[in-house]
């Protein structure tokens, strides 16, 4: 009975020291500073000589039958989790899909290392991501966000880059981690000021992506151009005028919303403008930084939206923006703008404009921005539109509608 004690007490002190030995070994081996760091594990993949032998002294160090006996008993659960990882990510790099958007061999070296620990996904992406151009990094960061997404225990994933938290680019920030999910990224692109025949009216109507018009109420052309929205397959939604701080009343039209009239006008005004553009699904506003921060304003607009079961997007055109508060309390469904396409009639600015909003839908999930017909974008947002929205769609990222937001 002792001899058994001592031959069992050796033998756990062998274990100890095997354990103790080999996680010295790996934390040493060139490479493993992430391994050793955040427990992840490098994926098979084209490699040197040099780097082959690495991986088979590493592997045979942490992957040896002892050592997988010792995982078994302590995390098997991880353990499997991280080996379906895995497989699917050499699944990812070796699909036709990546290889019609990359074609050149940078594919076979875009991800190095995949782990996982506490319902979190570790991704080191290589150094050579950078070599890719944008729309190639949205593909690859949109489509690695789904393709975990039926595994129980894993909620979210931490990209890094060569071991390290960095961004990807200007328009896709990674810094943080991103939770995983089902569906593609989404974007409603909502282009305000129609109603009045504006410039880049018709460049706006021919693009083939969904998109959502804001058409001015009771303006010569608004209710032609609703009718044309609508049959287009474009959403509608009501541009309210509403008052601004600086701008000048006869911006805002007839009947803009005044933080100076009375409830009942207000609500009569709103009315008229549901009644004057009936195929509205909603509304957003036209301006109307003083009126959208005024909650007895906003709590007479917003009441006679739900009269008429109209979805509420808040242009946020100021941070005193009391629109989704309002709304919330009322039961109205809300939405609020990410991105100005526009600030700036230039196509460069509204190139880069498009492309942050494409990196916040896939961080997001789904995003909204706002361009213009008309003085305000016009003609340079229609075209920089119709040049990159292509591009985007072929990322993985969906245009949808704000109603298909809200559903």
């Amino acid at each position: 009975m002792i001899n058994f004690n001592k031959n069992k007490v050796h033998l756990i002190f062998f274990f100890v020291c095997f354990l103790g030995i080999s996680s010295l070994c790996t934390f040493f081996i060139k490479g493993n500073y992430l391994l050793a760091k955040d427990q992840l594990k490098e994926i098979p993949q084209e490699l040197n000589l040099s780097a082959k032998l690495r991986l088979k002294v590493r592997n045979f160090l942490l992957y040896s039958k002892l050592n997988q006996l010792v995982e078994v008993i302590i995390d098997q659960e991880s353990k499997q989790i991280n080996q379906e990882l895995e497989n699917r990510v050499i699944s990812f790099l070796s699909s036709e899909k990546l290889a019609q958007v990359i074609i050149d061999n940078t594919k076979r070296k875009i991800i190095e290392d995949i782990g996982y620990k506490r319902d979190k996904v570790y991704l080191n992406l290589s150094g050579k991501i950078y070599q890719l151009n944008v729309f190639q990094q949205f593909f690859i960061i949109e489509s690695l966000l789904k393709l975990f997404a039926d595994i129980d225990k894993v909620e979210e994933i931490q990209f890094l880059i060569d071991t390290q938290k960095l961004k990807l680019s200007p328009y896709l920030d990674i810094l943080t981690p991103i939770k995983i999910r089902e569906s593609d990224a989404k974007i409603a692109i909502i282009i305000d000021d129609f109603g009045n025949n504006a410039e880049g009216t018709g460049e706006i109507l021919n693009l083939k992506q969904k998109m959502t018009c804001a058409i001015m109420p009771f303006k010569e052309s608004s209710t032609e151009e609703a009718e044309i929205a609508k049959n287009l397959g474009f959403e509608v939604i009501i541009h309210l005028p509403m008052e601004a701080e600086l701008d000048r009343p006869n911006w805002l039209g007839v009947k803009p919303i005044l933080t100076s009239l009375p409830d009942e006008e207000i609500k009569a005004r709103m009315q008229e403008a549901v009644n004057d553009l009936p195929q509205a699904i909603g509304f957003n506003n036209h301006t109307g930084d003083k009126a959208s921060a005024d909650k007895r304003v906003m709590k007479a607009i917003l009441e006679v939206a739900k009269q008429n079961n109209l979805i509420a997007i808040d242009s946020r055109t100021t941070p005193k923006t009391v629109v989704r508060e309002v709304a919330e309390e009322l039961g109205v469904r809300v939405l609020e703008r990410d991105v100005f396409l526009d600030h700036h009639k230039n196509y460069g600015y509204i190139r880069k404009s498009i492309l942050k909003l494409a990196g916040k839908s896939i961080i997001k999930g789904q995003a909204i921005a706002i361009g213009h017909v008309g003085p305000h974008g016009g003609n340079v947002t229609s075209l920089a539109l119709k040049n990159l929205l292509p591009a985007i769609e072929k990322a993985g990222i969906k245009f949808v509608t704000v109603s298909e937001l809200i559903d």
